[in-house]
């Protein structure tokens, strides 16, 4: 794909949280036009995704992005392949701190689709039930339908804002988290000693503190 693009646009495949992500990992790390890396947890998907899919497949993303980092540190490709995380990110209402530990852990960015759709668009969905017709074109708030009836049912200019809105806002939110990690105009991206958690198991599997 960035052959096809004539090396002028980033291109980067997006994976799923597995025990392989970190192969796929390995070879991008060898690809001198490897734009970077985008792994989904096992909360992501879409409102197409069968329940089985999304309830018992895939690995925590914050495993594999740490794991993924960890092994640019040893390769000294760090600065140079970054790493994208997705999948249930804000799905309890803590988008930002959710996003900041991510990046502590390693991620160069996040992503969150189903959250924009569910905040900004207006989608039915929820964490816990989803209509599961998004790819048949019958969505009942217009979003990913074709049909005249349906989607003058979304107001563009509505959902444009509250996208920004939405952005603003976690740009605020991060700016304090971060700031007093002195990084007021960078990302602490794999700053993981500012992390703890009460869990020792996931402390020592994610390599970070344990805080009683």
């Amino acid at each position: 794909m960035y052959m096809a693009w004539g090396f002028r646009v980033p291109v980067y495949p997006k994976i799923s949280g597995t025990s392989t992500a970190l192969a796929v990992l390995n070879n991008l790390t060898r690809n001198p036009y490897a734009a970077g890396l985008a792994i989904d947890g096992e909360d992501g998907g879409t409102g197409a995704a069968y329940n089985v899919s999304m309830n018992h497949m895939g690995h925590p993303i914050a495993a594999n992005i740490r794991d993924g980092y960890l092994n640019l540190v040893k390769l000294g490709m760090q600065n140079q392949l970054p790493l994208f995380a997705g999948g249930g990110i804000g799905k309890n209402g803590n988008l930002t701190a959710n996003a900041a530990a991510l990046i502590m852990l390693g991620a160069s960015g996040v992503q969150v689709g189903k959250y924009m759709m569910q905040a900004a668009a207006g989608c039915l969905g929820s964490e816990s039930d989803r209509c599961n017709i998004c790819n048949i074109g019958l969505c009942p708030k217009g979003i990913t339908s074709q049909d005249p009836r349906l989607y003058r049912r979304l107001n563009v200019e509505d959902v444009a804002q509250r996208v920004v809105d939405v952005f603003l806002s976690f740009d605020t939110e991060l700016k304090k988290i971060v700031a007093p990690l002195g990084r007021s105009t960078s990302l602490p991206i794999g700053m993981s000693d500012a992390l703890g958690i009460d869990d020792y198991d996931a402390a020592e599997r994610l390599q970070i503190k344990y805080v009683v």
